[in-house]
């Protein structure tokens, strides 16, 4: 059923009877859904601005990295096969795409100190392209500079700038990075639900159990009212973790809107966590098989990348409830390559008989790095998640591996969840009968209608603050 519920709809499916006192529906959120998304990032620090405006935030680019080459040349010639550059302590060119380097900076390519390339000439610009006069600093003179190590896309990086002991006149100067700026907006979105005055007290064929989130004790409602007021509520607290992971930004590249409400005026959606996530790192694993020295291998590269934040030694990797079980079956499998399973942790007495205890849901990787699993029932759900996994057992998503490096970066937390002051909303526009009105006596009424409405509303959103540092892994089914 949808809209308007009356005494009629109700009577037509049976629903008017007395209450049933043996049978109950019991509709707690936490029990049917488990940890949500909304749960997940309310454990970190929430962000709060003061309006709905976009809000951005800055990420500084690595000034310390290493640079592909683009030609390496004699005489203004590229070089060949049979060419030795540097050979006698010749001179030669190199081209990279950056002016990264400067004169008296020492630079290595991929063998390190087996050829180190002294930095002689001021680099000078060719298009949007730098070339550097250099030779080997080594005191062989048989010693050059190899075809294969000179090759285009080759990579080199900056080690230090040796200079003269004697009225020395310049050393190396520092390269910068750009700061560069990201940007997401708010999503706001609405519910809302109008219930008859004669609904108010109207009693149901199926009281059910709720649990009060001031006292946490059951409470038994059986009226019509109780009952919308639930469903609403769950059904917006759904549309809000729909709205935080799945919303897509639909603005134009020019920065503006296409789509409009009903008031005339633009409906702006902004990046959800999926969206953000797809900007970070991506690949495919096979449907059936998960590697679990090829994960870890992800997991590593995903933290020694992002060194110099900070406690980024803890991952969280979140996924469905089927791939939560193969990471266990994989773990499994491969600790007992090399270490027994200790059977005093994982065999327990019940009674005069036995339990057995096993789900392995942490992994601490050979360079310190712990990953944690969180198991997130939206994975499993086949209402969103239409494509089914080829073993047959539950939908492709929840074979999805979401890797959350949920450090901090520039003292803030990764991942977060973003609220104006005023996020959420709730209100009701009451008739001539409300919930909030006595019985038999006069009050006021904002609607000459005999019902009232509530509403529902909330803005928000999701700020991956460094994408480079989550990744996720997907089978290929979904590719």
């Amino acid at each position: 059923m949808a809209g308007l519920i009356t005494s009629d709809h109700l009577g037509y499916i049976n629903q008017t009877e007395p209450q049933m006192a043996t049978q109950f529906a019991t509709l707690l959120y936490q029990a049917n859904y488990g940890v949500n998304l909304l749960g997940f990032l309310n454990q970190f620090k929430k962000k709060t601005l003061e309006s709905d405006d976009d809000w951005r935030w800055m990420l500084q680019g690595a000034s310390r990295k290493n640079i592909p080459l683009i030609e390496c040349r004699i005489g203004g010639t590229a070089i060949t096969a049979t060419s030795r550059a540097g050979l006698a302590n010749a001179r030669f060119d190199l081209v990279f795409g950056e002016r990264l380097f400067s004169q008296t900076s020492q630079i290595v390519g991929e063998k390190g100190s087996t050829y180190p390339i002294l930095i002689v000439g001021q680099p000078t610009p060719e298009g949007s392209n730098w070339v550097y006069t250099c030779e080997l600093a080594t005191g062989d003179p048989d010693l050059y500079l190899p075809y294969d190590d000179a090759v285009a896309g080759k990579r080199f990086s900056y080690d230090f700038a040796p200079v003269e002991y004697t009225l020395s006149k310049k050393g190396a100067t520092p390269n910068y990075a750009s700061p560069f700026s990201m940007r997401n907006s708010f999503t706001q979105i609405r519910m809302e639900n109008t219930v008859p005055g004669n609904m108010k007290r109207r009693p149901v064929k199926f009281p059910w159990k709720v649990v009060n989130p001031d006292t946490g004790k059951e409470e038994i409602k059986q009226t019509w009212m109780d009952y919308a007021d639930w469903e609403l509520e769950i059904q917006f607290q759904q549309a809000k973790n729909h709205m935080l992971r799945y919303s897509v930004s639909n603005k134009k590249a020019d920065g503006t809107y296409h789509n409009r409400g009903l008031s005339g005026n633009v409906i702006r959606q902004g990046s959800g966590l999926e969206e953000q996530l797809d900007s970070g790192n991506r690949v495919y694993y096979s449907d059936f098989d998960l590697d679990i020295e090829w994960l870890t291998e992800h997991v590593m590269d995903l933290s020694d990348n992002n060194s110099t934040y900070g406690d980024q030694r803890r991952v969280l990797m979140v996924t469905g409830k089927w791939g939560a079980y193969n990471f266990h079956k994989a773990i499994k499998d491969y600790t007992q390559l090399y270490t027994p399973l200790r059977n005093e942790q994982m065999i327990y007495s019940v009674g005069s008989k036995f339990g057995y205890n096993e789900g392995f849901m942490e992994y601490n990787a050979p360079d310190g790095c712990i990953l944690s699993v969180l198991v997130d029932p939206s994975y499993d759900d086949t209402v969103r998640n239409k494509i089914m996994h080829p073993s047959g057992h539950g939908v492709a998503k929840s074979y999805q591996y979401d890797i959350l490096n949920v450090g901090k970066v520039g003292g803030e937390d990764n991942i977060m969840l973003v609220e104006p002051s005023d996020a959420d909303v709730m209100a009701y526009v009451a008739g001539i009968r409300s919930p909030f009105s006595p019985d038999n006596k006069m009050t006021g009424a904002s609607d000459p209608t005999d019902g009232w409405t509530v509403h529902r509303m909330y803005t928000g959103g999701v700020q991956v603050t460094d994408p480079s540092r989550v990744a996720r892994i997907i089978p290929n089914v979904l590719a």
